[in-house]
C-alpha cells in the first residue's frame, strides 16, 4: 500500500523560512486553548457543580471540579484545531470519503461546543442582553452560540491555528527518541 500522506506533506518552515518547527504558533496555539478553556471553566463551574451534585448527592470538591474541567475542556479545544486540520489535509488531498467523515466529525465537534461551552457564554451575557431590551430564545441563544464559535475559530486558525496546528501534531507524532 503506497502512502499517500507522506507525498503531499511539506516540510515545516518557521518565520525564517528555514525548515523546523514554528515554535511561535505553537505556543500561541498551546496559549489560546488554555485561555478559552479557562473562561470555559468558569462559566461551565455552576452548571457542573450542580449537575455533579444532584447526580452524586454529595457537594463537589470546587478545586477538584475547576482542575478537572479545565484539562478536559483544553482537550476538546485543542482537538476541535486538530479536527480543522485534518478536515483541510483531506481537501487539499481532495479524498471524498475523508471530506465527508471530517465535516461529520467537525459538525460533531461544532454542535459540542456550541450547546455546552458557547451556549453557556450567551447564557451568562443574557442578564446583560436583558438590560439593553434583548430577549433571546432558544435559537436566537444557539444562533449568537454558532456565530460566536465560527468567529472564534476562525480567527484562531487565521491568526495561528494554520502553522500551530499542523505543527502541533507533528510534534506530538514524533517517534520517542528521534531528534530534528
Amino acid at each position: 500500500m503506497q502512502d499517500t500522506v507522506g507525498q503531499t506533506q511539506q516540510p515545516m518552515r518557521d518565520t525564517t523560512g528555514r525548515p523546523g518547527v514554528p515554535w511561535g504558533a505553537v505556543v500561541l496555539l498551546v496559549v489560546w486553548c488554555a485561555v478559552e478553556a479557562t473562561i470555559f471553566t468558569f462559566t461551565l463551574r455552576p452548571t457542573m457543580s450542580e449537575l455533579l451534585s444532584d447526580l452524586t448527592g454529595y457537594n463537589v470538591n470546587p478545586i477538584a471540579l475547576v482542575l478537572l474541567l479545565w484539562i478536559f475542556l483544553t482537550i476538546i479545544i485543542a482537538g476541535s484545531f486538530a479536527c480543522i486540520q485534518a478536515l483541510n489535509d483531506a481537501i487539499k488531498a481532495k479524498d471524498i470519503g475523508n471530506i465527508v467523515s471530517m465535516i461529520a466529525v467537525q459538525i460533531a465537534v461544532a454542535m459540542f461546543q456550541v450547546l455546552f461551552l458557547y451556549r453557556e457564554l450567551v447564557d451568562a451575557m443574557t442578564p446583560w442582553l436583558a438590560q439593553q431590551g434583548v430577549t433571546l430564545g432558544v435559537v436566537g441563544t444557539l444562533g449568537i452560540a454558532f456565530i460566536a464559535w465560527v468567529g472564534v475559530r476562525g480567527m484562531t486558525w487565521f491568526l495561528f491555528g494554520r502553522s500551530g496546528a499542523p505543527a502541533l501534531i507533528a510534534v506530538l507524532n514524533r517517534q520517542a527518541g528521534t531528534h530534528r
